[in-house]
């Protein structure tokens, strides 16, 4: 007879029983709590102004006043409270770790007294996060309880309360990249792109907005390309090679068949800019046309973009081993050199690669420059959407200027249109019950809006200014004038042409040490520079504010020169 296994279940059935004995006696001991008029904790407030994490306010004390609770920090006055009305706190979640106690607010709440000054214009307060001390959580637990019963507060049956039910978060699928519901708030204004925003909409983008003939020519690679390519202490390409030789095995005909290879770059965690190589079989086939050259492209939306010198010689020396492992028509299968031999044919297919990587160009793309920090991300599917709605500029690119290609107003529009468009796209999901986008995608009217939404411009304004503005507040004896000819201005080469300007642009009262002038247009009929100081700041040859508060008037030309030299006057 074979021995048998009998698992006795008392112990797991005792372990089940000791739990609940002492979430029972949590729950009373919570019930049993006095609430207090008033508790201290530390607070911290949603992300903003560009920030990714809950911004720390510190300690706060707490109470309820008529239908609101405030919360006070220390020393503040009485203008300075925040004030939250009872009835907008939709929910409470309490976590053991910290502790924390997370109130969610909805409708999210514009933001009042100290909470203005760490929201950005325009952001509103979704939730707030209560930190006690380990040993005043009951307290603050019972406290709350009280002045919220019309609210179940979720969290361990060890604190004494209910645990929310668990339930999947709602997310969109898309290749392969998941986009969440919290996701969102990164769409909103003043807000950085994480990875998964830019994973998910660049491949929309080729979903919707490429031409079928394109989308067989075009390779866009995921964002955390270059961290697995330096992965397992990879020192070049070449070795890194071996990290992600995979990720291309679905791409018919593999790189060697792709007319352009789309590379986006996270560099440091701090700004994104994006690689395009153009023709990369080329490289090995020394191609001679001036609209095939084989080269590297980056397209970067910064003022003073950092050298890519190490992001070059890593994307090069992948290409090198991607195009001698996956040579164009090989598919990876042993080639016969002129003697019939493998090795020869492999020597000079290594050959070829070495070489023609090594002299392949570096560009970097004259492209329109961001007016901010937080918009790199959206240059950078701005610069590829634009590509996909003219596909005849991928033979210039970076052969010639784009700053014509589109204006901040573009990036604004369409932040706004990506908000919505993901609100629409989450609604049909959970509507639908399907979350998987390309399944989505086949409702045509659907289709049309988001490809609407990337791809349209925004409305003319109502109103537009006209061709001659007049200054607000023109200088006797001086009549305005546009300049002569749309050209850009060289704030270096206006000081030397004028004779003497460095007087004369002391005498308004405003001098920076100039480093240098971008050029710039920044809108069709005002075609002036945008000048940089060493600290970083910009002001555009108009009527502007500095990002450091400092409001200039609209450039006039500087007294006594022929040229149509430009100066700024500081009001």
């Amino acid at each position: 007879m074979e021995a048998s296994i009998v698992v006795d279940s008392d112990d797991e059935a005792e372990r089940c029983a000791e739990a609940e004995a002492r979430a029972a006696a949590a729950a009373h001991a919570l019930a049993a709590e006095p609430p207090q008029e008033c508790f201290c904790c530390r607070l911290a407030l949603p992300p903003s102004r560009g920030l990714l994490t809950p911004q720390p306010v510190g300690e706060v004390q707490i109470w309820r006043q008529d239908q609101a609770l405030i919360f006070s920090p220390e020393d503040a006055e009485e203008d300075d409270d925040l004030v939250i009305p009872v009835a907008g706190i939709s929910s409470v979640d309490v976590k053991a770790d910290g502790p924390m106690i997370i109130l969610t607010l909805s409708p999210p709440l514009a933001a009042n007294g100290f909470a203005v000054d760490y929201m950005a214009e325009g952001h509103r307060i979704a939730t707030v996060t209560l930190s006690p001390l380990t040993e005043e959580l009951r307290s603050a637990l019972a406290t709350l309880m009280a002045w919220l019963q019309h609210l179940t507060l979720h969290g361990p049956k060890a604190l004494g309360l209910v645990p929310r039910p668990l339930q999947e978060p709602v997310a969109l699928r898309l290749h392969g990249t998941v986009l969440e519901e919290r996701d969102l708030d990164l769409l909103e204004d003043e807000q950085w792109f994480n990875d998964t925003i830019m994973d998910f909409f660049m491949r929309l983008a080729l979903e919707v907005a490429a031409p079928q003939q394109l989308q067989d020519e075009l390779y866009v690679a995921k964002t955390q390309f270059f961290t697995r390519l330096t992965a397992c202490g990879a020192s070049s390409g070449e070795k890194g090679w071996e990290n992600v030789k995979t990720w291309t095995r679905t791409v018919n005909g593999g790189v060697a068949s792709q007319r352009v290879l789309v590379y986006p770059v996270n560099e440091a965690n701090l700004h994104w800019c994006v690689f395009f190589v153009c023709h990369p079989h080329g490289a090995i086939q020394q191609t001679e046309a001036d609209e095939d050259v084989p080269r590297i492209v980056c397209l970067d939306s910064a003022w003073e973009p950092v050298p890519k010198d190490d992001h070059i010689k890593l994307l090069k020396g992948y290409l090198r081993r991607e195009l001698f492992n996956n040579p164009l028509g090989g598919n990876g299968a042993a080639v016969l050199g002129a003697d019939g031999s493998v090795a020869a044919a492999s020597v000079a297919r290594w050959k070829a690669a070495v070489m023609g990587l090594e002299k392949m160009q570096a560009i970097d793309g004259d492209v329109p420059k961001q007016q901010n920090v937080y918009d790199c991300g959206l240059y950078v599917l701005e610069f590829l959407l634009y590509l996909l709605r003219q596909p005849g500029q991928f033979s210039r690119l970076g052969l010639e200027s784009h700053q014509e290609w589109f204006d901040q107003s573009v990036i604004t529009h369409r932040r706004t249109q990506m908000r919505e468009l993901v609100s629409r796209l989450l609604s049909e999901g959970k509507r639908s019950g399907q979350m998987d986008v390309s399944l989505l995608l086949r409702d045509e009217s659907l289709r049309n809006a988001v490809r609407e939404a990337l791809t349209s411009e925004p409305p003319e304004p109502e109103n537009p200014e006209p061709e001659n503005p007049e200054p607000e507040n023109p200088e006797e004896n001086v009549p305005w004038r546009p300049p002569a000819e749309p050209a850009h201005w060289s704030a270096m080469s206006a000081m030397s042409a004028a004779g003497g300007a460095e007087g004369v642009w002391g005498a308004w009262g405003w001098s920076y040490e100039w480093e240098h002038v971008a050029k710039r247009e920044v809108s069709p009929t005002w075609p002036f520079g945008v000048g940089r100081d060493r600290g970083r700041s910009s002001w555009q040859f108009g009527h502007v504010e500095s990002p450091g508060g400092n409001e200039f008037s609209a450039a006039r030309p500087l007294a006594g020169a022929d040229c149509g030299v430009m100066v700024l006057e500081h009001v």
